[in-house]
């Protein structure tokens, strides 16, 4: 692809972006960076000199469990309840709600396709943050009647479409859950639920980003020491209530469970390299924009990219991100990046994506890694998106497909 934007102005952002605290005593950045520096990161996987056995592969994964699943939560029934359901010319849409972490419960939105198929293959799909805590699900499918300022941000990151929409129209049933703090799950939600629903269609964008910064400042922290009290993290509850949703899906009798994938943008990305390193039951998974080695944001946006959802206790001293997304292979991963991505450096882009390369090489399965980087900032847009389907299909291919050895894309090789 040929980038128009000179690499010179993109290293400048480092300047730009860069917000160092100064006075005695307050030299966060130079703390982080020394103990960083200091780290043994002796799980890695990525390093550029690792070549990791099966032994050290598998104490990592261990240890990402260790983290990142809250003990005894999985494998309970979902208890699922159907809320509401609509048809449209092409898909079903059910209102569903299960248990996730117990007793936690969540609502979720189910696309189903209608292709005349008993079973379908499906697809986790993780949505983002952006700024917006006040929608959650509805990010991924929109309805009538929806606030401007949600359709609006639906058009910067995701081209205008509803992903589970699209998926639809490809063949593939889709879940998306509220994650934890954001839409039904927020403590708005939480103390007056038929009131949050009311509010929330008459907010205005400034509305709207006050209440998200008051979600992300105030409810997050007070939740974050709640948890701690139980040794817990807010990282945590994230990736085990994705792993419920393989749970739930796995309940259905319309989806093939020999065929589920996940995929998200930003925070719904961070998701993804979870929940495919965690759980075998994912086959195949799509990680869009956030893909950097620690270096790459470490001194240029360390406190304002890694939310609490990217912090589990000690896992970045002995791993770097890289390592998270490392632990799906040798399954089918498709890594995309944006070449002018806010969030971190482009060095560290570019070396995440080498990084990760290597090491699905390393495990002779080379063509089973995908990386695209594209000359576009933090989205999730058209182009993207169909990259991301032709992967789907080509790795969880249809009934007919199931057994054909095809070859792999060129655009993944």
């Amino acid at each position: 692809m040929d980038f128009q934007t000179p690499i010179e102005d993109l290293w400048s952002r480092r300047a730009e972006r860069r917000k160092p605290y100064s006075g005695i005593g307050f030299d966060l950045e130079g703390l982080i960076r020394r103990q960083h520096n200091c780290a043994p990161f002796d799980l890695s996987l990525t390093l550029p000199d690792s070549r990791p056995s099966a032994a050290q592969i598998e104490a990592s994964r261990q240890f990402l469990r260790d983290q990142l699943v809250i003990p005894k939560s999985l494998g309970f029934p979902s208890d699922a309840k159907i809320i509401s359901r609509r048809e449209t010319p092409a898909y079903f849409v059910e209102e569903i709600e299960f248990t996730v972490t117990p007793p936690l419960r969540a609502p979720a939105t189910v696309v189903i396709p209608k292709n005349g198929q008993r079973r379908h293959p499906s697809v986790i799909t993780l949505h983002s943050m952006g700024g917006l805590r006040a929608y959650g699900r509805e990010k991924l499918l929109a309805s009538p009647g929806e606030p401007a300022f949600l359709t609006e941000y639906r058009q910067r990151n995701y081209s205008g479409r509803s992903l589970q929409e699209e998926l639809a129209h490809r063949g593939y049933l889709s879940i998306t859950i509220d994650a934890f703090n954001f839409g039904m799950r927020s403590a708005a939600a939480a103390i007056d639920p038929a009131a949050f629903l009311k509010n929330r269609l008459g907010f205005s964008a400034d509305e709207s980003g006050a209440f998200s910064d008051h979600a992300g400042s105030t409810e997050e922290p007070a939740a974050l020491r709640g948890l701690s009290i139980a040794g817990l993290s807010i990282a945590a509850l994230v990736a085990t209530d994705d792993i419920r949703s393989v749970d739930y899906l796995c309940s259905r009798d319309d989806v093939d469970t020999s065929r589920i994938g996940c995929a998200g943008l930003s925070f719904g990305s961070f998701r993804a390299n979870y929940l495919s390193a965690l759980d075998e039951r994912i086959k195949a998974a799509v990680s869009v924009c956030w893909l950097s080695t620690l270096n790459g944001i470490i001194d240029y946006n360390i406190l304002g990219a890694m939310g609490f959802f990217a912090l589990p206790p000690a896992l970045f001293r002995r791993m770097d991100i890289t390592d998270i997304a490392a632990l799906s292979a040798p399954k089918p991963f498709l890594a995309i990046s944006g070449w002018r991505d806010q969030l971190m450096q482009p060095c560290g882009i570019a070396e995440a994506h080498l990084r990760l390369r290597k090491h699905w090489k390393t495990l002779s399965a080379g063509t089973r890694f995908g990386s695209l980087i594209y000359d576009v900032g933090h989205e999730y847009n058209q182009k993207m998106q169909e990259a991301s389907f032709d992967f789907f299909d080509h790795h969880l291919p249809k009934e007919s497909q199931r057994h054909a050895d095809l070859p792999l894309a060129e655009a993944y090789a």
